[in-house]
């Protein structure tokens, strides 16, 4: 008689105790597979602007945003999403392939790395002060020429994980607490920094006379400080050992080219250039001129072109009295007692120039031996010229007028005086009434009194 089989309660019939262990044994492994798959959590890192722009002695601030997956921020804080550590991103600069296939050496901007805050936000600020000009902290290319940010986040947790491991591809399994690493890159242009030129003073001179033109050049707003938080500094750096070219305008046309370049200077410990300057009159002319001297500093490596000018005012030099220039106008009058001729003197100078209403004030004297001359001799503000009127006498003749230029005889004039032909050249009576006029008006009376 054969022995039942005994089933294990709730078993159906063909489960033996063989079938389950290898069941069992089954799940084991499976279970054991799925938490042997470890993964990391994807993070997403951005600037938030895609472009930054800056320019040499600068600070340039830039904003990382880290997220997770979802959008939401990471808590980058110590005892956050990294662990103990706070989370760091660093962030690097570097001037773009020009296609050539070299490589451009990453730039240190950041040291330490930026540790990320509690919003998930991670500040940076990239000081832009060369070794040239102060500060070693970034050396650049040309200006214009291009340069990438670069910014990483190395990944946390242990074993570290990295992008090309299987702990961070999609489906890797259930994320153990590691965050995977990422990076992302936003342009920068950097431009040069146009900074400030300026003559000290207007300049007055004599021609065939010298003085020092000087000019100062500086940053108006200095450097951006290493380990502060301002964009620029905050007081004007005064730019030492660079050159400044000088320009006599010499056509006035407001535009100095090379053929009018006076020389050169190079900017001391207080950013000025100085040029000795001679109105040579050979190309200086005299007068006044809004914009005749010019200067330029050409730019270099870190700073753009900076121009100016100033009002320049050239003196002719002192009177050489036999140059004078004596004008009448007009040239004949008659003589008749009434009729006037302005007489006119012009100052000249040893090189031919008249001189002008800022010339100094000379002593013209001047006479005639007939006629009368009206008040004493002015000087016209407006054009330095000096003028007298001579009235005429009553009667004809030639008036030889002198003039005298700080007591140097400066010439001679000769003005004529018509007397009308036929017409009076009789004297005067005492009682100022013309002798042949008081004979016709004696007889008419004698003649009226005849008649009544």
């Amino acid at each position: 008689m054969s022995t039942p089989s005994v089933l294990a309660p709730g078993l159906a019939p063909g489960f033996g105790p063989g079938l389950v262990a290898g069941l069992v044994a089954g799940l084991v492994t499976v279970l054991t597979g799925s938490f042997d798959a470890r993964a990391a959590s994807p993070v997403s890192l951005s600037f938030a602007d895609d472009a930054y722009e800056g320019s040499y002695t600068q600070a340039v601030p830039l904003v990382l945003t880290f997220r997770d997956e979802t959008g939401t921020p990471i808590d980058g804080t110590a005892n956050g999403a990294c662990g103990s550590q706070p989370c760091r991103v660093s962030v690097t600069v570097q001037r773009d392939d020009e296609g050539d296939g070299a490589e451009r050496p990453l730039i240190r901007i950041t040291d330490p790395d930026v540790a990320v805050g509690a919003d998930g936000i991670a500040r940076v600020r990239l000081t832009l002060v060369d070794g040239r000009h102060g500060g070693g902290v970034f050396v650049g290319d040309d200006d214009g020429v291009p340069y990438t940010l670069q910014a990483r986040f190395l990944g946390s947790g242990a074993p570290l994980p990295d992008n090309d491991d299987a702990d961070c591809q999609p489906g890797a399994g259930v994320a153990d607490g590691r965050l995977c690493p990422t990076n992302a890159s936003a342009s920068l242009s950097i431009e040069a920094e146009v900074p400030d030129l300026s003559f000290g003073q207007d300049v007055v001179l004599g021609l065939g006379e010298s003085v020092t033109l000087a000019v100062t050049l500086v940053d108006s707003d200095g450097d951006a400080d290493i380990g502060g938080e301002a964009i620029d500094g905050t007081s004007a750096k005064l730019l030492e050992g660079l050159p400044v070219t000088f320009f006599y305008d010499v056509n006035n046309n407001g535009r100095p080219d090379g053929s009018e370049q006076l020389g050169q200077g190079t900017t001391n410990s207080l950013g000025v250039a100085a040029f000795e300057f001679t109105a040579d009159p050979s190309f200086v002319t005299a007068g006044t001129f809004n914009a005749g001297l010019h200067a330029e500093f050409s730019g270099d490596d870190r700073y753009g072109v900076a121009r100016t000018s100033t009002r320049i005012v050239v003196n002719a030099g002192g009177p050489v009295a036999d140059a004078t220039i004596i004008e009448l106008t007009p040239a004949i009058i008659q003589g008749n007692g009434v009729d006037e001729s302005t007489i006119r003197v012009r100052l000249v100078d040893q090189f031919g120039n008249l001189l002008g209403p800022d010339a100094e004030i000379a002593d013209v004297d001047i006479t005639t031996d007939l006629g009368l001359l009206i008040d004493g001799v002015e000087r016209d503000p407006l054009d330095g010229t000096y003028e007298q009127v001579l009235r005429a006498p009553r009667g004809g003749g030639t008036a030889t007028i002198t003039v005298t230029v700080n007591g140097e005889p400066a010439g001679t004039k000769k003005l004529t005086i018509e007397g009308a032909e036929g017409g009076c050249q009789c004297q005067s009576t005492s009682g100022g009434v013309p002798f042949g006029v008081a004979l016709v008006t004696l007889g008419w009376w004698r003649r009226r009194r005849r008649v009544a």
